[in-house]
């Protein structure tokens, strides 16, 4: 999709009356480039009337409430993330988990719009979550514990893009403690530096898939048994 900057949304007819002339997709990125500006607390249906020189009626013909406001900017955020194609499961739930990672981190003010819509999400979102469940349910495991992994997995990848955009960056613990206080984060030393945090997280996926993968091979032995 092509940005339009915030203050070129005004059409030549519009103008020309007098008024402005809005589409839906022009509020919605109008709202995604309000929120990098002034983050979710400063995205609001009047601070954007404002924004775009018009006022809070013209906005609510294009969207019910800030609710849905901000679901169409998740969805837009999310619409060039795709679904691997080709690929085992694991290898194709961390391509994807990745690509979720970085449409979001640069707003991750979003986090929390996913973790509270109760599904009044918008349809790239729900294609995404339906194809992610779907490539869960590839492993292999049991229909009553598909849910529970796919909400692990997409919980992991919404918790650290949220830490990760909060963390400071740091070189690790051993640097800001006296040796031997705590000997065991001495030791492993964890830290939060960004040439680290994409290793953690495709680590993690790959210890959370591989947690997966055994599960649905305990399933499979077991269907086996006389």
């Amino acid at each position: 999709m092509t940005r339009t900057p915030i203050g070129s949304v005004r059409s030549t007819s519009a103008m020309a009356k007098g008024r402005v002339t809005l589409s839906r997709e022009d509020v919605v990125v109008a709202a995604g480039r309000l929120l990098d500006e002034t983050g979710i607390d400063g995205l609001s249906m009047r601070s954007l009337a404002r924004t775009l020189g018009t006022g809070p009626a013209t906005l609510y013909w294009h969207v019910r409430d800030r609710d849905e406001l901000l679901a169409a900017v998740l969805d837009d955020t999310l619409s060039a993330v795709e679904v691997p194609a080709d690929g085992g499961w694991q290898e194709c739930l961390l391509t994807l988990s990745e690509r979720m990672r970085a449409a979001l981190l640069p707003r991750p003010a979003l986090v929390t719009v996913l973790w509270g819509a109760s599904w009044r999400l918008g349809p790239t979102t729900l294609r995404l979550a339906d194809e992610t469940i779907a490539l869960v349910a590839a492993s292999g495991l049991p229909d009553d514990e598909v849910a529970d992994a796919y909400l692990a997995l997409i919980w992991f990848v919404l918790g650290f893009v949220h830490a990760e955009s909060q963390a400071e960056a740091n070189a690790g613990f051993a640097a800001h403690e006296p040796p031997g206080s705590y000997p065991h984060l001495s030791r492993f030393n964890p830290s939060t530096d960004p040439a680290a945090m994409h290793r953690r997280f495709t680590g993690g996926l790959r210890h959370l898939l591989a947690g997966i993968a055994e599960q649905a091979g305990q399933h499979r032995t077991e269907g086996l048994r006389p």
